[in-house]
């Protein structure tokens, strides 16, 4: 079941985060985009991600999850940001992201 992950191709985290995302997604179950995504124009630092099959749209660390659960070498990783105090913990916003432009 292919998700389409949604990020925004004018921030360069973003970008490199994406083709990190793609080498590891060797079994092709995400399709990576820059369109507008359902919910809109996607904010600098976001993703959405958007599962067709189950008509969901998840942002925020639930986008990071759902990407993670797909991808073999980050599974672990994802299954673990179940846990509520772990997943409030890695949800917070990074560092240097604002929102409006990364800091380098």
């Amino acid at each position: 079941m292919k998700v389409s992950l949604y990020y925004n191709p004018s921030c360069s985290d973003c970008v490199r985060q994406a083709k990190r995302t793609a080498r590891l997604d060797w079994l092709r179950a995400i399709e990576m985009r820059t369109d507008r995504s359902p919910l809109g124009e996607v904010p600098v630092g976001d993703i959405v991600v958007v599962d067709e099959q189950r008509r969901r749209v998840y942002t925020g660390i639930y986008a990071t999850r759902m990407v993670c659960l797909r991808i073999p070498l980050l599974f672990l990783y994802g299954l673990i940001l179940y846990v509520p105090g772990i997943r409030d913990r890695i949800g917070e916003a990074k560092p240097g992201c604002n929102g409006d432009a990364c800091e380098v």
